[in-house]
């Protein structure tokens, strides 16, 4: 992994301390970037399926082959650890989450595989990751493999694999291997223009998605997160950890807080977990993750209170000179999450 870095510096590209690339900002209409804040874990044996479907909020009898879907591993009082993508390829399952949540999501898991014919894996490290997204990225993509532009593809090819991860963005994830990553990097960025990996950040903060990393890793239910509406949760399946709570929520719960799209202008630099303050209360919500894509400009996702999310004095709490902007989600979330039923 270190002859990938090295390489992409020697293209001029500037690594992040928090994983990611920097790079200058263009106004060209396709992007490509290094992903390598994210991680992900691989699990292989006869009893895969069996072993994740009691321990994930997605349905694996619903998973197909060259089809992927989207889930979450809770606590078993029902908070979200980590979120990710689950993708099948041939006998083995790939989760890719953020990098720094993969050690936790990891310890727990090899707690229970114990007991069943089953393999895990931590392959952060086994992988390069790239994402490319924009007018022309999938003919982009067609240099190094034929996936089609459809929502949840995904394709196999000779040193790796590609999703789709949005077709109105046109924006995909390539795994590669990583010896063969700097070649794949040389052919796309004659396509696409490498860009900063802020502004694949901002690009799913904009589709309403996140990825819970290791400071709010916990904290929320998936209700809070939206996860509901993102298709990470299935209620008609059976348990797994962490689904008592999770349906309650769902069926007979209250949410008072949810996840809110935010465009945030700040003079100093935001982070996730910073808190956002009300008109009359200094701890409103919190950011869940940040992209910032200019001087003072940042795109961010925070889990703000219903109540004080319908007002226009919001701002980073500390941070005075600060406004936040909410965006419209580009989901539409049941109000049956917002009220009790009556049984």
């Amino acid at each position: 992994m270190q002859d990938w870095h090295d390489f992409l510096q020697q293209q001029g590209v500037t690594l992040l301390p928090q994983a990611g690339i920097k790079t200058t900002d263009t106004d060209a209409h396709t992007y490509l970037t290094s992903l390598s804040n994210y991680g992900s874990l691989s699990v292989s044996g006869p009893d895969t399926h069996k072993f994740l479907q009691g321990q994930l909020s997605c349905d694996l009898d619903k998973l197909a082959s060259e089809k992927w879907q989207t889930g979450a591993y809770c606590t078993p009082k029902g908070s979200v650890i980590a979120n990710f993508d689950l993708l099948q390829l041939d006998q083995t399952l790939h989760l890719h989450m953020a990098a720094d949540v993969v050690p936790e999501v990891y310890a727990n898991l090899s707690k229970y595989i114990v007991f069943s014919k089953a393999e895990l894996a931590h392959e952060t490290d086994t992988w390069v990751r790239l994402g490319i997204w924009g007018e022309q990225a999938h003919q982009a993509l067609q240099a190094v493999v034929n996936i089609p532009l459809n929502e949840g593809a995904l394709k196999e090819f000779a040193q790796g694999f590609v999703y789709c991860t949005s077709t109105a963005q046109q924006r995909f994830v390539i795994y590669c291997q990583p010896e063969v990553a700097p070649a794949i990097w040389q052919t796309l960025s004659d396509l696409a223009e490498p860009t900063s990996t802020a502004l694949w950040e901002a690009n799913q903060i904009k589709d309403g998605w996140l990825y819970v990393n290791g400071t709010i890793s916990g904290q929320y239910v998936p209700q809070m997160l939206n996860l509901q509406e993102l298709g990470s949760i299935d209620f008609q399946k059976g348990c797994y950890t962490g689904q008592e709570v999770v349906a309650r929520m769902q069926y007979l719960g209250k949410l008072k807080r949810h996840l809110h799209i935010c465009h945030i202008h700040s003079a100093e630099p935001l982070e996730v977990g910073m808190n956002i303050a009300g008109a009359g209360r200094s701890n409103v919500g919190q950011i869940t993750s940040v992209a910032k894509t200019a001087d003072n400009e940042y795109w961010c996702t925070a889990v703000i209170n219903i109540k004080e999310a319908a007002s226009d004095s919001l701002t980073v709490d500390g941070i005075a000179d600060s406004t936040i902007s909410l965006q419209p989600l580009p989901y539409t979330i049941d109000p049956q999450v917002f009220e009790r039923i009556k049984l």
